[in-house]
């Protein structure tokens, strides 16, 4: 099969140069590992089991992209106290909540929205889903992009690939001619933002925190949940969601965790948190196609400093990189993406 331009992934970036291209009228296609589309984008419900925030003041792609898709923004709940659990399990409440200037924005029906582009790329039939990447074979007038599907080994032929993922995931590809191995360390060194984190849903009949004067977020030092926000939506669904501190091997050997976050729950908030109508724990540590064993061995706790990153040549001119750890700013945002993707349309178009 053959595209002008296939794109490996289909988060935020890849699907944003895709949509791009299309309207350009060139052929692209998209290949994507996992049996559905959006990358560490993962709504369930509208509530976010990956990111979250926006902020379209301080981000002009994303400003421009909601704009453009007609998307709607609401603002972080913060009002009320925020609670602090220490490590040994005493509890000091803050009477101001997590207020920002600009405030932390939501998008309306979660951060799948930011895919609006996706049904008019499905029905032209530019998503190929349960398509891993092994390889990419250099050719004097191209790359050979093979891939693992459902079906069997598949074969596209194009001029240009753009790897929109995590660098560590391309490291692990098959190159012919071979990246040299100082490329290969330093792909491998580039932390996947979120990777070695666990996010966690939980759904309440009513936010009985604000009634008792919290914000419903919260820092422990002690865990499962390190870090947590108020997630209930504009039209009433009510809901607690957070990220949880304890590191992927602990996280694993626990025989019940959602218990333990509901029990660390009732400890910030009273009895009123004992009985969720559900609970969803997101640990993209366990997703082959965002994390890998480095990511989950040291899940950074601070935002890497990411920076743009381009294969030596001869590679150099026939495959790109586009995921958000490559962006010109805002790495590992969605806003990166967004930069990301932008940062290879505007090299597809200096090569032509």
């Amino acid at each position: 099969m053959q595209a002008e331009v296939v794109i490996v992934g289909a988060g935020l970036a890849g699907l944003a140069l895709a949509h791009t291209l299309h309207a350009e009228g060139r052929t692209v296609q998209v290949l994507e590992a996992r049996p559905r589309v959006g990358g560490r984008i993962l709504s369930e419900g509208d509530f976010d089991l990956g990111p979250s925030w926006v902020w379209p003041t301080l981000q002009p792609h994303m400003a421009a992209w909601i704009a453009a898709h007609g998307l709607r923004t609401y603002e972080q709940h913060s009002a009320g106290a925020l609670q602090f659990e220490a490590a040994d399990g005493s509890m000091q409440t803050y009477a101001a909540g997590l207020a920002q200037e600009p405030p932390s924005q939501r998008l309306l029906g979660g951060s799948a929205a930011l895919l609006a582009p996706l049904p008019a790329l499905q029905c032209a039939g530019l998503i190929q889903t349960s398509a891993a990447v092994q390889a990419l074979h250099l050719h004097a007038d191209g790359v050979e992009v093979i891939a693992q599907t459902a079906t069997g080994v598949r074969h596209w032929q194009t001029q240009r690939v753009v790897l929109a993922l995590p660098p560590r995931l391309i490291a692990s590809m098959a190159f012919d001619p071979p990246l040299p191995a100082n490329m290969c360390s330093r792909l491998a060194a580039v932390p996947t933002w979120m990777a070695g984190q666990a996010k966690f849903v939980v759904r309440y009949a009513q936010p009985f925190w604000r009634a008792a004067g919290y914000s419903g977020a919260a820092f422990s030092q002690r865990g499962p949940i390190g870090e947590l926000h108020d997630a209930t939506l504009p039209d009433g669904r009510t809901a607690l969601t957070g990220f949880l501190a304890w590191p992927a091997a602990l996280r694993a050997a626990q025989a019940d965790l959602p218990g333990a976050i509901v029990a660390q729950l009732q400890r910030l908030f009273g009895p009123a948190a004992a009985q969720p109508l559900a609970l969803r724990v997101q640990d993209w540590a366990l997703e082959a196609f965002t994390a890998t064993p480095a990511d989950s061995a040291a899940a950074p706790r601070e935002h890497p400093d990411y920076a743009p990153l381009a294969l030596p040549e001869p590679w150099r001119a026939r495959a790109l990189l586009a995921g958000s750890e490559v962006a010109p700013d805002f790495g590992g945002y969605l806003e990166g993406a967004l930069q990301a993707a932008a940062a290879a349309h505007a090299a597809l178009d200096m090569a032509d």
